[in-house]
């Protein structure tokens, strides 16, 4: 296939940035190596690729790869001529534009359906874009289209035994939708197909498209001349506070002008960074700390939330509780306690994990936890799905103090939190003796893949030893490091 010819995925990425686009076919040097947890979304994304065939079964798979692309049409040919009735991944080539269709279903009258199947809950705009130049597509290259359907995830599936593909998915009939998208499709093309036969790449500035609707590939190429600590980084600012403060040559957040309107959060972030001082509200911190009552229960939480559940009673995209870490002070300068809990990889984790929580958090005292918000979500969720326990786990939530708070709401700013206040940012600067970096398992994402590789049942024993201990050490430090924050806290406070 000629290197002129665009592709579905290049289409989309066009319409995001023509840039990125030019990049991807130019410069594909200057991407960086893949994360850790993209194979993972790859692999998600084939479970259900495979899930939505047996939707509509018995098709003809075109199997040629990317590199193969003359094969491949000359297979979705052969196919259309064989009579077959579903087609998986067919090849159609139009205006110097291939595009690969999930699934090709045929009607009685020789009509086909287009069925786009996407790994979401819902349709947006974007799969209206992927669905508008398939269509455009392949109804140039001779297909008639009756129907454009796009099949997502239905969110309210809740799995009873084997996943039922005709519940686990929603089709949605775009066809009438679809018509204003596939009228631009023609001019959208053309205007593709010159950033294409450019020599030079355009000219783009980087704005909110470069992580909306995908994170690009090239955000660290087309970001790195900003400065470490941009405008970019103040708390909750809006675009066009952005392209103000470029419109006055401002980059850096020491720079950023006295006049310039700003929210009370963002005041703050900026004369911290100017001064090279904390702010710190011992007042606000104390009413805070005023609210907490003993015994307190540090609480942490590693979820995971797969696309197809793996076991009865989860939706999709659920928030699954696989392993949790407590410690427990029962009053005022008390030893602390560490209870944990970790599924092991065999079977569902969350009858274990609350019986855990049943014994170990007792029905009084508050339960402290890392923006809470989401621990109360999982509690909530638990005790939904085992009512024996849906006291015990409901009063948990109820009594959930959130030790983001003092950092969300601007009561303490240090210039090295870089505007974040996650506690992998407040942790090293309140306690300079405790980090992440050095663990195995650094993070809530390293922290899935390490349960999955349990799930799997792929590990030699050795190998899955040792990442049990990981998982328990990362954990463990999560709630041990709102021990040590909280201490740095009352300590100012005391010094009021």
């Amino acid at each position: 296939m000629g290197s002129g010819v665009l592709s579905k995925s290049q289409y989309v990425r066009g319409l995001q940035c023509p840039k990125s686009l030019w990049l991807y076919r130019n410069r594909k040097d200057l991407i960086p190596p893949s994360p850790p947890g993209l194979q993972r979304n790859f692999d998600q994304g084939h479970a259900i690729g495979r899930l939505a065939r047996a939707r509509f079964p018995g098709g003809v798979d075109i199997t040629a790869d990317y590199l193969h692309q003359q094969h491949a049409l000359d297979s979705t040919a052969a196919a259309v001529n064989s009579g077959a009735r579903t087609i998986y991944e067919a090849a159609a080539l139009f205006d110097k534009t291939l595009v690969r269709s999930d699934i090709l279903n045929r009607n009685a009258d020789g009509t086909w359906d287009l069925v786009e199947v996407k790994g979401a809950t819902d349709v947006n705009d974007v799969y209206l874009q992927d669905l508008a130049i398939q269509a455009y597509i392949l109804e140039g290259a001779g297909f008639r289209l009756r129907r454009a359907i796009l099949m997502h995830v239905n969110n309210q599936y809740v799995r009873r035994g084997p996943i039922n593909p005709k519940s686990f998915f929603t089709l949605v009939n775009l066809t009438v939708k679809l018509k204003p998208f596939i009228k631009a499709v023609p001019a959208e093309v053309r205007r593709l197909h010159r950033v294409l036969s450019s020599s030079a790449s355009p000219k783009i500035d980087i704005g909110p498209h470069c992580s909306s609707p995908y994170e690009c590939s090239f955000q660290e190429h087309c970001w790195r001349r900003l400065p470490d600590y941009s405008i970019y980084d103040l708390v909750r600012i809006r675009e066009g506070k952005i392209i103000q403060l470029k419109g006055r040559g401002v980059l850096k957040i020491a720079e950023v002008p006295e006049d310039f309107p700003l929210s009370r959060a963002q005041e703050i972030q900026v004369l911290c960074e100017k001064t090279k001082k904390a702010h710190i509200e011992k007042v606000a911190i104390g009413e805070l700390l005023d609210t907490l009552v003993y015994p307190l229960h540090y609480l942490d939480f590693e979820t995971l939330n797969p696309a197809i559940p793996p076991y009865d009673g989860l939706r999709p995209f659920q928030q699954m509780p696989f392993q949790a870490s407590i410690h427990v002070q029962e009053t005022e300068g008390a030893p602390i306690k560490h209870v944990e809990y970790l599924g092991d990889g065999r079977s569902d984790p969350r009858p274990g994990l609350v019986e855990c929580l049943a014994s170990s958090i007792s029905g009084r005292g508050t339960v402290i936890a890392y923006n809470a918000g989401f621990e109360g979500q999982c509690l909530r969720s638990l005790a939904g799905a085992y009512p024996k326990r849906a006291k015990a786990l409901l009063s948990a939530a109820n009594r959930l103090w959130d030790l983001g708070d003092p950092f969300r709401k601007s009561f303490y700013v240090d210039p090295a939190f870089k505007g974040s206040w996650s506690i992998k940012a407040v942790l090293p600067v309140l306690v300079p003796s405790m980090t992440y970096k050095n663990l195995p398992v650094g993070n809530g994402e390293q922290a899935q893949l390490a349960f999955l590789a349990l799930m799997s049942g792929n590990l030699p024993a050795a190998e899955r030893k040792k990442t049990v201990r990981n998982l328990k050490i990362y954990c463990g430090q999560d709630t041990f490091a709102m021990v040590k924050i909280l201490a740095k806290l009352q300590k100012i406070r005391g010094s009021c």
